[in-house]
Formats: C-alpha cells, structure tokens, sequence
C-alpha cells in the first residue's frame, strides 16, 4: 500500500490591533479680549466647554493667572467627567483693580487626547468716569390752559463709562412736576433714560422754574430750566396744535398769527416753544385770526410759515 503524506500549511491567526478611542476637548473661544473695563467694574463672558470626541474625559485641574480673572463652574478640585458629545459651561469674569494692562490664562488639564486646553486671557483697567449729557438744557412750554397739561421730555444719557445712579429729581416753579421714575434709577454706560416734565398751571400768569436731578455723576446736580404761562380757562382763546418736524437738530417752533389772511405776521412766542400745541388768550370776542408756525434749528435757523389756520372768535 502507497501512503500519500499530506502536508497542511497552517496560518498562525494574528489578532488586529485595535485603538481605544479617546475624548477631545474643545472650547468655545481659544482667547477673550476684555478689553477696556473701569476700575471697580466687572464684565464676563461664557465659556463653552465641549468633549467632540468618541469616548468619555474626564476634567482633573485647572489653573488661572493674571490679576482681576476669576472662573466659576468649576469646582477645587475639579474631577468632572464629560461623556461623548456632552458639554458644560463656565464664567470668565475680569475686575480691575488698577489702571494697566493685564494678560492671563485658563489652563484646563483632562485625560482628553489634548491633555492641556488652554485659553488666553487679556484686559485692560481704565479710571472709571460717570458724566450726564441732557438732550437741552432748558423747555419753553409756552401757553397752557389753567386746569389742562403738557409733557415735554428730556433725554439723560449717562457718557461715562461706569453706572450712574440718580439719587433724586427736584422741580421748583409752581405748576411743574416729574412723571417719570427716574429717582434712584441707574444708567448704564452709554445708556440713555427718559425725564418727562409736566407743566400744569395752578393760575394765569407767567412761571418760571428748574428741574434738578443729583446723581453721583461728577457734573452732578445736572439742571434744566423751565418756562410757561397760565392762560385763562373762562376768557376768550384759541387752542392750537401742530404735529411735530421730522427735520433733524429742531430745537422747537414759533408761533405766528396775523388779522388778514396771508400775511402780516406778528410773532406770539419770544422764544421757541418745544410744545406741539399753544394756546393764544390775547384775543377779542367777534374777530378772526390766522395763524403759521415756523420750526427753530439748534443753529437759529427758521423755516418758511406752516399752512395757514383760521380761527373766528364767538
């Protein structure tokens, strides 16, 4: 009998490498330019903390330099776990505390294939200043009926850079007030608030008054100047009443009114009324009147006459 040897080759199963995968860190910024804050100030701004990778990581420490940074969310000692995908968000804060530039950095140290994610800081502290800017400097009501109002605003816009905080509003004049809340309000920098003055005469007559608002602004008590006259509620008047300029730097409006039609004005108001109405409580029983106003610029420029209105007196 022949044997046939047979020789099986056999392979050796190598097993393949395979790679752990990993968690990436990632921030939302990679640097924050503070830059000009006031000294005694604070401004902040989130951080988003991201794993972008396929496994967990886990946050062990973190560390922070340069004067006036701080960081909340994240706790000492830190040991937070961020599964794939997962994020958590933290507050970079920077507070001055003297007039120079700062630099820093917020190191975060993880088992992320980055180990150390790093983002640079900067800032610089400026003295603090906190000024008032009024939109005028003084209202002309003009003509008010004895028994009605007008409101007129002014415009308080803090120019400094710090907030300024109004301490009280005070109004002298018979017949004046405030309306609005802005006694024990703060502005921000840059920000603007409303003063509404209202001119309510008691009794006919001219009255004249100042409306002061305090504020730890250092051009504080800031002050505007406030002039009306009460006319009679019983006697013969002619209530007018105009929309207002949609030009630009109006300062406000004459009033014109003449005994033809066309022409031949005299002008009512000695200086510009920054009312939309006046009331006229010089005339006579049985006469007519025509009436225009002009508008007034900042510079002293006067426009052409309105349209022409007529009242006829009973």
């Amino acid at each position: 009998m022949q044997l046939v040897l047979i020789a099986l080759a056999l392979c050796a199963v190598v097993p393949r490498a395979t790679h752990a995968t990993s968690g990436t860190l990632s921030a939302s910024v990679s640097s924050i330019s503070f830059g000009s804050v006031p000294v005694g100030s604070t401004i902040s701004q989130a951080v988003l903390l991201k794993n972008t990778g396929e496994a967990s990581l886990t946050l062990t420490s973190w560390t922070l330099s340069g004067t006036g940074f701080r960081v909340s969310g994240l706790a000492i000692p830190l040991s937070l776990t961020l599964a794939a995908g997962q994020s958590v968000s933290l507050s970079i804060t920077y507070s001055p505390t003297t007039t120079s530039s700062v630099t820093g950095k917020l190191t975060l140290d993880s088992t992320a294939t980055n180990t150390a994610l790093a983002i640079a800081l900067s800032g610089t502290g400026v003295t603090a200043t906190r000024s008032i800017a009024l939109s005028t400097s003084s209202l002309n009501f003009g003509n008010e009926m004895v028994g009605d109002s007008s409101t007129l605003a002014v415009a308080v816009k803090n120019t400094g850079n710090s907030t300024v905080t109004v301490s009280g509003v005070n109004v002298s004049g018979t017949g004046y007030s405030t309306s609005s809340g802005l006694a024990g309000a703060t502005i921000a920098a840059g920000q603007t608030a409303e003063l509404n003055v209202v001119f309510a005469p008691k009794a006919t007559g001219s009255v004249s008054g100042t409306v002061s608002i305090s504020s730890n602004a250092t051009n504080s008590p800031s002050k505007v100047s406030v002039a009306g006259t009460g006319v009679s509620s019983t006697a013969h008047s002619v209530a007018l009443s105009w929309g207002a300029s949609s030009s630009s730097n109006i300062v406000g409006y004459y009033v014109y009114r003449s005994a033809i039609s066309g022409g031949s004005y005299a002008r009512l108001t000695s200086s510009p009324v920054n009312a939309l109405k006046y009331t006229d409580g010089a005339v006579s029983a049985g006469a007519t009147y025509y009436y225009a106003v002009t508008t007034v610029t900042t510079g002293g420029s006067e426009s052409g006459y309105s349209g022409q209105v007529v009242a006829t007196i009973p």
